[in-house]
């Protein structure tokens, strides 16, 4: 299973790594505590079994509209199979035209990522142990939190099976518009 994932410039990555970092010192499963070498913060748009050279040229001309200014807008919890904490990001017209671009790209099977579904966020803690009181104590550290300004600069395909990403637009990374 691969997923395709937008990624941060470096302020706003450094941002999300700070709270990975304050919920781990509060005893919270934060994201940062993930073992991988490729663990960064990102934003999924979508799911699939592989990505075929249409779909990344798809993708590569989806985003080329990079970089692309967001925000974060506040905390949000979702239960489920896993119990995440994460930072909303608000969704405006550009970034909803790209998801579903890439959602059409890569022929998506979640229906998590189906455009009327998806939720777009930077997930902050998550796990799959049961009970919801940590789940409680992140959120309530966090939701006071104004709404910060975030970059998106990258797009990315995570590989689950060999917990590798590999970048899909290459280049470096441009100033925001």
């Amino acid at each position: 299973m691969r997923t395709v994932e937008l990624t941060f410039d470096r302020p706003s990555e450094l941002a999300v790594r700070q709270v990975w970092d304050e919920l781990a010192e509060l005893g919270l499963p934060g994201q940062g505590l993930r073992p991988s070498a490729v663990n960064r913060p990102h934003l999924t748009l979508g799911s699939c079994a592989e990505l075929s050279d249409h779909a990344r040229e798809l993708i590569a001309d989806a985003c080329a509209a990079l970089p692309l200014a967001v925000v974060f807008a506040r905390p949000v919890r979702f239960g489920g199979r896993s119990r995440t904490v994460a930072w909303e990001v608000a969704a405006d017209d550009a970034l909803l035209a790209l998801h579903v671009r890439v959602w059409r790209a890569i022929d998506a099977q979640n229906p998590y990522h189906h455009p009327a579904a998806w939720a777009p966020h930077v997930t902050l803690a998550r796990t799959l142990r049961a009970g919801d009181a940590w789940q409680e104590r992140a959120w309530r550290a966090l939701r006071d939190r104004p709404p910060m300004p975030a970059v998106i600069t990258g797009v990315r395909s995570y590989d689950y099976a060999s917990d590798t990403a590999e970048d899909l637009l290459p280049g470096p990374a441009r100033a925001p518009r």
